[in-house]
């Protein structure tokens, strides 16, 4: 792969920021390795003859002796997060005391200077000139005191430069990327969903030690992400055993009705515009949360344990179905979800300078539910179930040990191992095999016909025993040389996933009208052409979709970094991280391989003043992403995508199934999926190079006052490469044509291409078993270059926890633009990473540059609490977001749907609406969502250890609009009547309440 490194802007910006520097000097930070679990304690003696600093953990008891050098700096890294007694040592007797705290991936100054008092406890919100990363980080105190959810999405959201993701899909993105484009960690151990990289393990909520988000900036050790990082590290026990339960009650009767559905006015669909679509005011939700933990040694000052035991129950009756679907049998669902979780943390210092932890994680999720009838024209449900109970779920299992040890003052090793294994278990009462589904919207229905779906599971069933598992190894080794913090390691994972899914009962007949009968349908005929009710614009397609495989994936990464401490104000973080990505089909052989994928990181921060009160800082980085397991479904599996349209003369009222049928179109699948097994080597371009984007960022940090902290971050990230699967077969019979090549055989599949560049591809043209090279330019294949710029401008004001209360205001202006959002396409719903429409043909490109899914201009965000008394604390919770921009998709112009055109077939899919070129978030922006959460706890002397909480989420009950349907055309030629249908909100008011008792023996 050929990966230029354009980064000549970066290296100048850096050079005029920071080109002066090397000639000032002052007390700053040493350099020091930094460690996507741990922290760093770093300090200057100002004698430090005879002197050393013992560092202990003043719950666990852990002790750490390092020495200062010749001009007395000291550096303790891979430090566990947590509180420390900082001990400055002379002739064995302790000569004075410092109090920190270590946070996660963030350094911490405790400096001894001549006239110090002997005890001073420093705060934790000071500036880290140490640092030169995009993030934050929050403490299970700060958590606690905030009114947000109890999720990793809610601790996402109060970090600068994340937003929401589009309801249809969910997630969250981070500084303008997909939502699938995120890595996680839990104690150093990845955790990432590896079958759709969206989400990952969720542990108990109440286990959270501290939590770390990071946007961007981050060195080598890191990768796998073109958005941002969540890191997260869990409670150990301590050497005061201690104990608590929490529960928690959101109730149905304080919960905001929802709004309901209407309509959208289009304008050509009287028959249905602006009348009601989805009632929902008889929806109805409770949930119940429970939490034990208990913690504390099981040999005092050596081995610890930390546990917590958590389960959610959410109970919900909602309106299933829309009001011109077949309801009245299963309108109604009743659904039950449990989600029991635990951790459990074992701790084990087998003495001052090695250190054992041991992680078990155990996350399911279990859904059960049922349908019962529910009647649009009363507005109520009936108490005659429809079908079988329904349930399936997930189970997840984490098992992570790592190993720490300190051989010397300069030289620390870390070694990891995990594994975690995900089943995904179903459970379906009523199904009937081999009888189809049958949809039928009102506007599609012939008048005094009656259309039944027999089939009471809707949508796909998944295969059986699927699962995914991954497991982990890594190597990390640290070593202090001077000046210089030097860190190098190497990890890897492999992937493995059985997964897929086809239609319930096999197959399924999807009832069409158009308004102009004499339109072609995709890849046939008109439906007038057929007779029948097809005269009226009346046509049936006879789909059929199954997607099954057992892909593998092997990732791996080695890295190298120095931290130089060329001043003693001026630091340069320098890394160079090198990766290797291979995805392998159901056999074990590979389709799709990326290796040598350098990744250089630049980061510098410099103490402007020498008293770490204003801090000016920038990075620079490439940053690779790899392509998932699931995309072996469709490009390396056999999968089965064939539409076959007809007209009818009369449906059997009883199955549903049209009779009198006239074939329109031959069966057709727009991608070549029929079912055939895929060659591995001809499902991917052999020159195939990675997604990678290029990112800078410029800020700064100051103590504005004794008080306040500020600063500002402009950030510019631009994506260079992508993966996609590309369906054009023209440009390939050209290049037959032109080189003499009989191709008359061949029928070609998508294709994982690298758009807008040159791929050579590997094709068995002829039909003889035998490969030919088929290199085809940029301009052969006709695609753009993969666009995708976001560039940000974030700017924050924090008070810290001092006299009583705590406050932090994040404004972000940003502009996400490009013609890609990412892996997913969430403005059409489309989580199929790396196989969305794009790029699948030229047409569908023309109009795609604009504005993002992830585009939210404008973004505040503001949070703190105030202890009112040492009883009363009150906290608050604000989060605006303007909307995401609106676009059209419609039909391929009659202009360009001329010789049977391949992107005709797609029908809704290209950037035309009414013939008319409507660019890329061209038609409005959705509306400003503004959420505010306020709290109070209640923490009596009379008993002390509990805690009484009541939080309110959307106080003012802004259900406000996230997501419209995009889509404009429904069949040929024909209004979608759903076009900017609401598909999403943002929840509806409701109260949680809360009571914690916690007792420390």
């Amino acid at each position: 792969m050929k990966n230029p490194i354009r980064m000549t802007v970066v290296a100048h910006a850096l050079a005029l920021a920071f080109g002066g520097v090397l000639l000032s000097g002052s007390l700053s930070a040493p350099a020091y390795a930094q460690s996507n679990a741990t922290g760093t304690i770093f300090g200057q003696i100002a004698n430090a003859n005879g002197a050393s600093v013992v560092l202990e953990n003043t719950a666990t008891g852990a002790r750490r002796t390092v020495h200062p050098d010749a001009s007395g700096r000291y550096q303790a890294t891979s430090m566990q997060p947590g509180s420390y007694k900082v001990m400055l040592m002379r002739g064995g007797e302790i000569e004075r005391t410092l109090d920190v705290e270590a946070l996660i991936g963030q350094g911490v100054e405790a400096s001894f200077d001549a006239v110090q008092a002997v005890t001073v406890t420093t705060k934790r919100r000071t500036i880290d000139v140490s640092n030169t990363n995009n993030g934050a980080v929050f403490t299970a105190r700060e958590l606690q005191a905030l009114p947000v959810a109890q999720s990793l999405s809610g601790i996402i959201q109060l970090a600068p430069g994340t937003t929401r993701g589009n309801p249809r899909i969910g997630g969250d993105s981070f500084g303008g990327a997909g939502v699938s484009e995120n890595s996680y960690y839990i104690n150093g151990f990845p955790v990432t969903n590896v079958y759709k990289q969206i989400g990952s393990t969720t542990l108990p909520f109440f286990a959270i030690a501290q939590a770390q988000i990071l946007q961007g900036g981050y060195s080598a050790e890191f990768g796998r992400s073109t958005g941002g990082v969540v890191n997260i590290t869990t409670k150990s026990g301590t050497n005061r055993w201690e104990a608590g339960a929490v529960l928690q009650y959101t109730p149905n009767k304080l919960r905001a009705k929802p709004e309901d559905t209407y309509y959208p006015q289009t304008g050509a669909n009287p028959a249905t515009d602006g009348k009601l679509l989805t009632y929902r005011g008889a929806n109805t939700a409770n949930d119940v949360f429970g939490s034990a933990y208990v913690g504390g040694p099981l040999i005092k000052d050596k081995l610890f344990v930390f546990a917590n035991v958590e389960q959610d129950r959410f109970t919900s009756g909602y309106i299933s179905k829309d009001s011109d679907s077949t309801n009245k049998t299963n309108g109604w669902t009743e659904r039950d979800t449990h989600t029991p979780r635990y951790l459990v943390k074992l701790d084990y210092n087998i003495n001052d300078d090695h250190r054992l932890e041991f992680t078990q994680i155990h996350d399911e999720y279990k859904k059960t539910q049922q349908n019962y009838g529910f009647d649009y024209g009363t507005l109520q449900r009936n108490n005659t179930r429809a079908d079988g109970v329904t349930g399936d779920g997930a189970i997840t299992n984490d098992s992570i040990l790592k190993y720490t040890g300190f051989l010397t003052d300069r030289l620390t090793v870390t070694a990891l191992a995990g594994r975690f294994k995900s089943t995904y278990p179903q459970s379906v009462e009523g199904y009937v095999p081999g009888v189809y589904q049958v949809s039928a919207p009102a506007r599609a229905q012939v008048p005094g016909l009656s259309y039944n779906n027999p089939q009471p599971i809707g949508g796909t069933m998944q295969v059986e025993n699927a699962e995914d598992k991954q497991s982990t190894l890594r190597l990390d080794v640290e070593y202090k040389l001077g000046d210089h913090a030097l860190r190098a390691g190497l990890d890897r994972n492999n992937v493995s996933s059985i997964n897929g899914s086809s239609l319930a009962g096999g197959g399924s007949w999807i009832y069409f009208r158009s308004s102009n009968p004499n339109a072609a349908v995709p890849g046939g005929r008109s439906p007038a052409s057929g007779g029948g009710y097809g005269t009226q614009g009346y046509y049936v397609d006879e789909y059929h979709q199954s997607d099954s495989a057992s892909p593998k994936t092997d990732q791996s990464a080695q890295y190298l970094q120095d931290r130089w401490q060329i001043t003693d104000r001026l630091l340069l973080d320098l890394g160079l991280r090198n990766e290797q990505f291979t995805n392998k089909n159901s056999f074990g052989v590979p389709y799709a391989e990326q290796r040598h994928m350098l990744a250089p990181r630049l980061g510098a921060s410099w103490d402007m003043r020498g008293d770490s009160s204003l801090k000016l800082f920038a990075n620079a980085g490439r940053y690779h992403l790899q392509i998932p397991t699931s995309v072996a479904l469709r490009l390396a599996g056999n999968p089965v995508h064939i539409d076959h349209y007809f007209t009818y003369t009369g449906v059997d009222p009883k199955t549903g199934v049209p009779t009198g049928l006239t074939e329109i179109s031959t069966p057709f699948s727009a991608g070549n999926e029929y079912g055939q097994a895929k060659d591995p080597h001809q499902v991917a371009a052999s020159s195939l190079g990675a997604t990678y984007q290029d990112e800078l960022a410029l800020g700064f940090e100051a103590a504005l006052t004794p008080t306040f902290t500020g600063g500002a971050k402009f950030t510019y990230r631009t994506l260079r490469n992508t993966i996609e699967d590309w369906c054009d077969q023209r440009p390939v019979d050209a290049w037959a044509r032109r080189n003499n090549v009989n191709a008359s055989k061949y029928s070609m599949p998508c294709l994982l291409v690298n758009p807008g560049r040159g791929n050579t591809l590997e094709l068995d043209l002829r039909g003889d078993g035998k490969l030919v090279t088929v290199p085809l330019s940029a301009e052969d294949m006709g695609l753009p270059k993969v666009e995708r710029i976001y560039t940000a401008l974030d700017f924050f004001l924090e008070h810290p926890l001092r006299n009583g209360w705590y406050g932090k205001v994040n404004y972000t202006w940003s502009r996400s633009r490009g013609n890609m959002e990412g892996q997913v396409a969430s403005d059409i719903g489309q989580a199929d990473l790396a196989a969305t429409t794009a790029f699948d043909y030229p047409e569908l490109m023309t109009g795609a540059n604009g504005l993002l899914p992830n585009n939210h201009t404008h973004v505040l965000k503001a949070y703190g609490y105030y202890e009112l008394t040492p009883e009363w604390r009150l906290g608050a919770n604000l989060n605006i977001a303007t909307g995401a921009p609106k676009s059209c998709i419609g039909n391929l112009p009659k202009a360009l749907n001329v010789n049977n055109n391949p992107a005709g077939w797609y029908g809704a899919a290209t950037f035309y609406c009414d013939e008319k070129l409507t660019p890329r978030g061209s038609v409005g922006t959705l509306p400003t969502d503004m959420r505010l959460a306020l709290n109070a706890t209640y923490m009596p002397r009379w008993l002390k250890g509990l805690t009484l909480k009541a939080d309110v989420f959307n106080l003012f009950n802004k259900q406000t609009d996230l997501a419209t349907q995009p889509v404009y055309n429904s069949g040929a030629d024909t209004i979608s009547p759903y076009y900017n249908q609401v598909l999403g909100r943002s929840p509806e008011r409701q109260v949680r309440f809360t009571a914690e008792y916690n007792y420390k023996f």
